[in-house]
């Protein structure tokens, strides 16, 4: 079987969210560039993971939080 990129750009979003949490603001460009993938792409999983109710995005310089603890997800 193979994992599509697209979940495996989800993890790495996932991983540093929680990596970073309390040290500095997640944004989609932090994770951009840690994954070298176009931040338009980040932004589009988001928003899928948003509405798995996964995440919470706070728009601006608000961040992005886990939405359920990491041993739930």
């Amino acid at each position: 079987m193979q994992i599509s990129s697209r979940f495996t750009v989800a993890l790495h979003i996932l991983a540093v969210i929680e990596t970073f949490k309390g040290e500095m603001t997640v944004s989609s460009t932090l994770i951009a560039s840690s994954a070298n993938v176009n931040p338009v792409e980040i932004r589009r999983i988001m928003l899928q993971l948003s509405a798995a109710g996964l995440i919470n995005v706070r728009r601006g310089r608000g961040g992005i939080t886990l939405a359920r603890a990491p041993s739930e997800i």
